[in-house]
């Protein structure tokens, strides 16, 4: 009896810990509806915009060219008509106050630490390479020119421009020196480098690895990447780490092919179509096969197809005849082991009687479909991303088009690395959370939430679809009607 109490101790605690655990996992709901909220009231240029910016440097003999691609609303003062373009007149009108700008966030100085002179101009957008052509339209493209008196013999690039808080921040840099070619990722926290004389290029190749890898991470942080995507299907799944691992593969291999189409268009159609006008189909097509999937998986996980039942105590008879050669006595055996009765010249009928405690069953929802997850993977992987774009075309402006492809293949092997850090960790989450002991007060909530969970997570998906859709179908329109 004292045994069968300390086993009824550990799977029923205390009302205290149990309301611990019920505030935990409210708190855990919470968290992830917020998120599911926050994807679907940001707009696509809060996602973007202010994290990306493109450098093409070349450096002469007396001076360094840098034509920058920036978001405009860091310089909010000069767009005046408030397009998120500056326009010639725009730029020519503000230009003492953009050049007094850039020189506090961008200056350069030589070996000597001299400062360049700084001049600014607008660049007709007839002019403008392929890789600038395509920019987002909430981006401007200027030129500055620094220059110095005597030749240089290197240079060092101070860059600051970065929206303030920002961490994922990114200027990617591509200078080019006698006709050899560096990269550089300028961050918040990396804002200086120098190419001085006799400077080797070996390693800068893992160094630009490196970086776009870490670029692709970082940016994957970033609302649009399929997080909230992932999170709401592995939720509601049977998944396992293996799943998780596909999921987050098809949406990485997917977002890189999407990538080099729209950058194939932009060398070779370039002129018929952009892909800055294809980015809301894309999202469009992406959303509504989102829409699709939620709807076929609360189909599939409604609650009618699974049952919950609950079994009350009852007694179970066991008729013995036994002819005793003493006064009868009472048995009480462990119900939970099964038991052998030796006895000797047994005369008396008596009844044992084995108590059964209440029991409830879930029944699990259906294995995680493969079909499902490819799906949900190529339709997250359809979602463009115009920094991994401004990388290959950053790159094959300056005639660079193998490093390009690497660059961006290590760029959504690090938006891969979060999304499946992401995946596994609520697959783990979720068998660690099953080991939680029950209690009398969490009995009464949590197997209909349980019960509900896979349905509410194919909701969630819907949702999500939705927003997208609906974002995309929006920005369609405004392409048509201007």
């Amino acid at each position: 009896m004292r045994q069968h109490k300390r086993r009824m101790a550990r799977c029923f605690p205390s009302p205290r810990r149990a309301k611990r655990w019920t505030g935990w996992l409210m708190g855990t709901l919470a968290c992830l509806g917020a998120g599911v909220i926050w994807l679907l009231t940001a707009a696509p240029s809060q996602a973007h915009w202010s994290d990306m910016s493109a450098a093409e440097v070349t450096v002469k003999d007396a001076s360094v060219e840098m034509m920058l691609t920036f978001p405009t609303g860091l310089v909010p003062f000069a767009d005046g008509d408030r397009n998120q373009q500056l326009s010639t007149d725009e730029v020519n009108i503000h230009n003492t106050d953009l050049r007094r700008f850039f020189d506090q966030q961008i200056h350069l100085t030589n070996t000597e630490n001299v400062n360049g002179q700084l001049s600014i101009k607008a660049l007709d957008a007839g002019t403008l390479p392929t890789s600038v052509q395509v920019a987002p339209t909430t981006h401007s493209t200027v030129q500055l020119s620094y220059a110095w008196t005597q030749p240089i013999e290197g240079i060092t690039i101070h860059y600051g421009l970065f929206l303030p808080g920002v961490q994922t921040a990114h200027c990617l840099a591509t200078i080019l020196q006698a006709g050899q070619l560096k990269t550089f990722m300028f961050t918040p926290h990396n804002r200086t480098f120098s190419l001085l004389p006799g400077d080797a290029f070996s390693g800068e190749l893992v160094l630009a690895i490196a970086g776009a890898f870490l670029w692709g991470a970082m940016h994957s942080l970033t609302p649009g990447h399929g997080k909230t995507l992932v999170g709401a299907y592995l939720m509601g799944e049977r998944a396992t780490p293996k799943h998780a691992l596909l999921l987050a593969m098809t949406t990485t291999i997917t977002h890189t092919l999407g990538v080099f189409a729209l950058g194939l268009v932009a060398l070779f159609a370039a002129q018929y179509i952009l892909p800055e006008q294809l980015y809301p189909w894309f999202s469009l097509t992406s959303g509504v096969m989102v829409v699709a999937i939620g709807l076929n998986l609360f189909k599939n996980r409604m609650p009618s197809s699974e049952h919950f039942h609950t079994h009350p105590a009852h007694v179970h008879p066991h008729p013995h005849k036994h002819s005793h050669s003493h006064p009868p006595h009472a048995h009480q055996p462990d119900h939970h082991r099964s038991h052998v009765h030796d006895h000797h010249s047994h005369t008396d009928d008596h009844h044992h009687s084995h108590p059964h405690h209440q029991q409830q069953h879930l029944h699990p929802d259906k294995g995680v479909s493969i079909s499902s997850l490819l799906a949900l993977g190529i339709s997250g992987g359809l979602l463009p991303c115009p920094a991994a774009l401004v990388l290959l075309l950053g790159a094959i402006a300056v005639n660079k088009t193998a490093l390009g492809l690497i660059l961006v293949i290590c760029f959504s092997l690090g938006l891969s690395a979060v999304l499946t850090g992401l995946g596994l960790l609520l697959v783990y989450a979720k068998s660690w959370f099953k080991r939680v002991p029950a209690s009398p007060r969490l009995i009464k909530i949590s197997p209909r939430f349980v019960k509900a969970l896979p349905a509410l997570s194919a909701i969630g998906i819907t949702l999500i679809g939705t927003g997208i859709s609906t974002q995309a179908f929006i920005q369609v329109l405004g392409i048509n009607g201007g």
